[in-house]
């Protein structure tokens, strides 16, 4: 068995389609079929089974997918490694930032890093914390920027910031006057949010039912620059970091009993190999955090 068979069976996997992996690969489909045949016979047993002129995965090819990603992943961290070996910063560096976080605090880091370190090609993904725990896990990520996660034995966590929430309202809101709110006092107010895919949504609701009330959400919205520009243009208020809305035109007020906080940490695998470009951008990071305080 070779890499290539790996990498040509986790392109037809990926794509269900062997004329679509094989442009991917630029190798011809002919090639490509044979590749994946001569790993079949190799394992002894059948990867995909054909629907139309589409392929899918077998029960067995489905088990194999997470083997040969695992191999691919591990052996592309070695090779990095082996890039930085000569102390001279090159290769790739792939990081995950959840949303409200990546909203006000990386576009200067990147700035920095890519002007710092230009052989390293970054690759910065805006993703849930759930979705950077996988990747994190998985290898395709090589550093997360979210929160503590629930289970971190598998995981090599290192505190950021702690991150208190504000509510945002426009000049016109009944609240506007006022520099702090108690959670009880939003019983009947009218709020924009994040959906429930974000565990900041989850968190927040997790506040009002701490103080026994309700969280009267009218509107959900999938970015923090929809929910300011909404609030900013007469909506209702929202709810989010206070780091996040420094720039904008709406009025923040702290929120008190309790204050929604939370702590943004950098995650990595146990036992992951250490990589130079990873510490430099933390250390950008970690800059950044200290300007904004």
């Amino acid at each position: 068995m070779e890499l290539r068979h790996l990498r040509y069976f986790l392109a037809v996997a990926e794509n269900c389609h062997f004329r679509n992996a094989a442009e991917e690969l630029l190798v011809s489909q002919p090639t490509l079929s044979q590749q994946i045949k001569d790993l079949e016979a190799e394992l002894g047993i059948a990867l995909f089974e054909r629907v139309g002129r589409r392929v899918r995965l077998t029960q067995a090819g489905e088990t194999y997918r997470d083997y040969a990603r695992r191999a691919l992943n591990v052996l592309e961290e070695g090779q990095a490694v082996l890039h930085e070996y000569d102390e001279l910063l090159r290769g790739s560096l792939t990081v995950g930032v959840v949303q409200t976080v990546n909203a006000y605090l990386t576009p200067p880091v990147v700035a920095k890093f890519v002007a710092d370190v230009p052989n390293v090609f970054l690759s910065v993904k805006e993703l849930s914390a759930d979705e950077i725990e996988k990747g994190v896990l998985a290898g395709t990520l090589d550093l997360g920027v979210s929160f503590e996660p629930s289970v971190g034995r598998e995981f090599a966590v290192r505190p950021l910031f702690n991150e208190e929430f504000v509510m945002v309202v426009d000049a016109h809101h009944p609240l506007a006057a006022r520099r702090r709110v108690r959670i009880e006092e939003l019983r009947d107010v009218p709020l924009a949010l994040l959906n429930r895919a974000y565990c900041t949504r989850r968190m927040i609701e997790g506040v009002f039912q701490e103080a026994d009330v309700p969280c009267h959400v009218v509107v959900e919205l999938n970015s923090v620059s929809g929910l300011v520009a909404v609030t900013e243009a007469g909506g209702p208020a929202t709810i989010l970091p206070k780091l996040g809305v420094e720039k904008s035109t709406a009025k923040v007020i702290r929120l008190e009993q309790p204050t929604p906080t939370r702590q943004v940490c950098l995650l990595r695998a146990v036992g992951h190999a250490p990589l130079r470009a990873v510490d430099v951008f933390v250390e950008k990071l970690q800059e950044q955090v200290k300007l904004r305080r």
